[in-house]
């Protein structure tokens, strides 16, 4: 057994924190609680900004960088900052490793949808429309536009902590997202009841 202290969350379960430490020190059942956490957000990270196969490639990319680093992390931060900071990471070195810093192309992100509406008639198509209308937006942001909105909602990583993450300073996220919100304001308006 450990000797790791472990702190609760409000309710009542392991902060990531603790999970993390607990995972570098060899509990694996540590790592799963982490996973089941924050694969949904991880996941639509990628997908907003890659084609599937690539955002595939990159998520599991990540999760083995995790992997790889148990032993020397340091909880000094939340590990959501931590863990979105190695996402950033894996993103822009597949960028790199392909030459390229792409808007996805919009007809790519109706594989995205998640298309599990149980609804019928109108209302499911108009918030299909919705949702497609929506994914295609935030795919024709600028990178750094669409990179800062999907940590705010996606991680709801504050202003600080995204600036952190892809190393711009907080007035620079603070105005790549109001370009995003207006951008996607301004595209949603036929949307408006």
């Amino acid at each position: 057994m450990s000797d790791v202290v472990y702190n609760e969350q409000a309710d009542g379960g392991r902060r990531d924190e603790d999970l993390m430490q607990a995972y570098g020190a060899g509990d694996a059942d540590a790592f799963d609680e982490l996973y089941e956490r924050h694969k949904g957000a991880v996941f639509r990270y990628f997908t907003r900004q890659l084609p599937a196969a690539e955002a595939n490639d990159c998520f599991q990319n990540l999760w083995l960088k995790l992997i790889n680093a148990r032993e020397r992390y340091q909880a000094n931060a939340p590990f959501k900052h931590y863990l979105f900071t190695l996402a950033h990471n894996v993103l822009m070195d597949h960028f790199r490793a392909t030459r390229r810093l792409i808007a996805t192309e919009p007809d790519e992100l109706e594989a995205m949808s998640d298309g599990d509406d149980s609804n019928s008639g109108m209302e499911a198509v108009s918030r299909d429309r919705l949702r497609e209308r929506l994914m295609k937006l935030i795919a024709a942001l600028p990178f750094h536009q669409r990179e800062a909105w999907l940590l705010q909602q996606e991680a709801g990583m504050s202003h600080e902590a995204i600036a952190n993450v892809t190393d711009a300073t907080e007035e620079g996220v603070k105005s790549r997202l109001r370009y995003a919100r207006q951008k996607l304001k301004t595209g949603l308006k036929a949307y408006a009841r």
